[in-house]
């Protein structure tokens, strides 16, 4: 429930964010020696203003999910974070934009906007260099989707001959700002997914989808631009073809917010890079907790434990840590690091796992693993051993462990 909420959230936000800049950004660079289109100016407030009430209720949200207790470690993920800044830019940003839609400088706040998308999100956690591209993914997205609003606005407001000049002065800047788009876009998803395209992993699909729909805009902006604009000013319902081809336009851009909101709610690019170096690549388990390749060895006959093995990613904007695990299978299940003592591998007993934000921590022979005592029936190639692992903010993660023969990987010895 708390991840549709956050998602809904983010849908709502990420179209206020490209309304508010994106509209403030149009206006600026369309209409100059053109009367102003009052209708806008009011759709640039509201937009600042639920941007604003959106990343206070975004804060909110986490405070609740987080327990709410206003303890300092709760207060510092929410406010001494990523997250925290980027909510900051947007309530700053969205109030200043409302406040001074009129005036010139309304661009500050569309900055502070466009701003604080590379603050936080998957663009953030993979560096500066992604961070930058996708300001200039958003930026070039956010001049589009306004000037659409615009040009919607103007097409019911302005004389034909003002109105077909706007279109004009839109068509070819947009030419410049849509190969901003696509360059930006392209580095940025290259860069996230590592320069690794695996369509059937769930973030590259989330990413194609998007893909697609932008080649949707594609195509009715070619529309637009070709067949419409030039009929104008000799054909009276070429104009309102074109109304309704913009629409179609913003529509378009809807969806694309919508999958948006998905793919950074429920879906990481650490999770495809992660599935990309695991062993069979599949991810079991995907949202706020990604589960890659659950595995565990068949055991020896005289082995009197079990081991279990699987990739954790933390797609949450905040840290957690694994803090219990389950079986049917056993009588207890516990978490175990492998140390050298002495040049002696031995295992000494976790009571909690962390996993950062945004990153992942492999359980693999070595390093971390679940040990299975009191088992009911040994581990055979080929069953499927059921486990429930406890988080301490995603909850309950259900998983399957495969069981592959002990030559697949060596299984480390129990010292203890």
């Amino acid at each position: 429930m708390f991840h549709t909420v956050a998602a809904l959230f983010k849908a709502v936000g990420y179209a206020a964010a490209l309304t508010a800049a994106g509209t403030v950004m149009a206006r600026a660079s369309l209409a100059r020696g053109l009367p102003a289109v009052p209708t806008t100016l009011g759709l640039t407030r509201w937009a600042g203003v639920v941007l604003s009430v959106t990343a206070w209720a975004t804060a909110l949200l986490f405070f609740l999910r987080l327990g709410g207790d206003g303890s300092s470690a709760t207060l510092k993920a929410i406010f001494l974070s990523p997250l925290g800044a980027a909510l900051g830019l947007q309530m700053i940003g969205g109030l200043w934009v409302a406040v001074y839609a009129k005036r010139a400088v309304a661009l500050a706040g569309a900055l502070l906007i466009l701003g604080a998308f590379g603050v936080v999100g998957h663009s953030a956690s993979h560096g500066l260099q992604t961070s930058v591209t996708v300001v200039l993914h958003v930026t070039a997205a956010a001049w589009w989707f306004g000037g659409l609003w615009v040009l919607l606005v103007a097409g019911r407001t302005l004389p034909a001959d003002r109105f077909a000049d706007l279109v004009g002065r839109f068509s070819r800047q947009a030419m410049v700002v849509v190969c901003l788009l696509l360059a930006a876009a392209l580095m940025t998803s290259a860069l996230l997914l590592e320069f690794r395209l695996v369509p059937t992993l769930a973030y590259p699909r989330g990413l194609l989808t998007k893909l697609a729909l932008t080649g949707g805009l594609l195509m009715l902006a070619g529309i637009n631009k070709l067949i419409l604009t030039p009929r104008l000013a000799v054909r009276p319902k070429a104009r309102v073809w074109l109304r309704w081809m913009i629409a179609a336009d913003l529509l378009l851009f809807v969806g694309i917010i919508a999958t948006t909101a998905y793919v950074t709610t429920y879906l990481s690019p650490h999770a495809a890079s992660a599935a990309m170096h695991t062993h069979q690549g599949q991810f079991q388990v995907e949202g706020p907790i990604g589960i890659a390749d659950p595995w565990a060895p068949a055991m020896p006959g005289s082995a009197a434990t079990g081991a279990g093995y699987m990739v954790i990613v933390n797609n949450q904007p905040v840290d957690d840590r694994l803090v219990a695990v389950s079986s049917p299978w056993a009588e207890r299940v516990t978490l175990h690091a492998s140390i050298m003592e002495d040049e002696i591998a031995r295992m000494r007993r976790l009571e909690a796992l962390p996993i950062p934000h945004g990153g992942r921590v492999v359980l693999e022979p070595g390093t971390f693993h679940l040990m299975f005592s009191g088992l009911y029936a040994p581990f055979v190639a080929g069953d499927s051993v059921p486990v429930t692992l406890t988080f301490e903010q995603a909850g309950r993660v259900d998983v399957v462990l495969t069981v592959h023969p002990l030559t697949r990987q060596r299984l480390p010895g129990h010292e203890h």
